[in-house]
């Protein structure tokens, strides 16, 4: 049985007016009503409103709305707002609906279950012939590389360009300190529009770092640049590194950027008898360069300002070669998985559903 808040302010004054002090009453009232008694701030005030002159056991009257305006009526208002325009906020909704704030997030979090969300930035409006077209590729690569399979990972090299800022701003989190009301906020530079940068060109397989290509100044990739510059460097390394595997055993992966397609590399790759292997259209999603080495890059050198080009590369470099090799087997492990999920949506983007 649970005491009324009525009953133990009424034993809290007669108990007052017999010279007990707050914590001996809630202490009696503590042994028989464990589960209803108040606490003793509680208890304390309501003896000093006592000591003031209050007489009456009920609460005070409140001004503002009633609980009641959380209704099975206004929750299907709330409903149909919101279905008609899914950004609306809070605010906006309390004034409608004609009830406070935090009945209108009652309302909202409480009645229909609903948290907002931020939409999920994705490269590509797909079409369903391109959803259709990575389900198929992706079902293509996950048959090919079976554990049985014909094709090995350990075989595969895949890479991309990348830009590179000669300063790279850190993410918020990572800037957060901690600091008391006096003192001011540190300040970051913020990465500009027009920042230094480079164009690198990254390759690497399950054993590491193949080949770091970094472009001339105010230059962009080309077809020619690509077959003269870029993919000789992957199949020296592959030389030196596999010196009795062939050549034709090596797969290179790369996305479908215009000098990747082009006529002139495609062309280079039959003469060196080098497996191009498909890739998913409009999938950054699927492409290791960009879903796990390049942020990671960009990561570790994040806060530091480099002058010199020389500088940035090497630090590019010795961050490529710091990486354990387990964690490049492991990209691999990973780049499975996201087959298999991209299959498991449809061929969407799966990313933050």
């Amino acid at each position: 049985m649970d005491f009324s808040k009525e009953g133990c302010r009424f034993y809290t004054f007669t108990r007052w007016k017999l010279g007990n002090k707050a914590t001996e009453i809630r202490g009696e009232l503590l042994q028989v009503f464990p589960e209803s008694t108040p606490s003793l701030e509680t208890v304390s005030r309501w003896i000093r409103a006592f000591a003031a002159g209050k007489t009456q056991l009920e609460d005070d009257h409140r001004s503002g709305r009633p609980r009641t305006s959380v209704t099975e009526a206004t929750t299907v208002r709330a409903r149909a707002i919101i279905d008609k325009d899914p950004t609306v906020t809070l605010r906006f909704l309390s004034l409608e609906l004609g009830v406070s704030y935090w009945s209108a997030h009652d309302i909202v979090r409480e009645q229909l279950g609903l948290r907002k969300k931020c939409a999920r930035w994705i490269p590509h409006l797909l079409t369903e012939e391109q959803k259709s077209e990575r389900v198929r590729i992706c079902r293509l690569w996950l048959a090919e590389f079976e554990p049985n399979g014909p094709k090995r990972f350990s075989d595969v090299a895949t890479g991309d360009e990348c830009w590179i800022s000669f300063f790279t701003t850190r993410d918020k989190q990572s800037n957060m300190v901690w600091l008391s009301d006096e003192e001011p906020r540190p300040q970051i530079l913020k990465e500009g529009f027009r920042s230094r940068k480079r164009l690198f060109t990254i390759f690497f397989n399950s054993q590491g770092p193949m080949c770091v290509d970094v472009m001339p100044q105010q230059s962009t990739i080309t077809a020619q640049y690509y077959t003269d510059q870029v993919l000789p460097q992957v199949l020296e390394h592959q030389a030196k590194s596999a010196p009795t595997r062939r050549r034709s055993r090596l797969l290179l992966h790369h996305d479908n950027a215009s000098p990747h397609k082009a006529r002139l590399t495609v062309q280079f790759l039959e003469q060196q008898g080098i497996t191009l292997l498909p890739h998913p259209p409009y999938s950054p999603d699927l492409a290791p360069c960009d879903f796990w080495l390049f942020p990671k890059i960009k990561g570790a050198i994040a806060g530091k300002q480099f002058h010199r080009i020389q500088d940035l590369a090497r630090t590019v470099n010795s961050e490529l070669r710091g990486i354990p090799a387990s964690e490049y087997r492991d990209c691999f492990m990973k780049w499975r998985k996201r087959m298999e999920r991209c299959i498991e949506a449809g061929g969407e983007y799966f990313e933050g559903m």
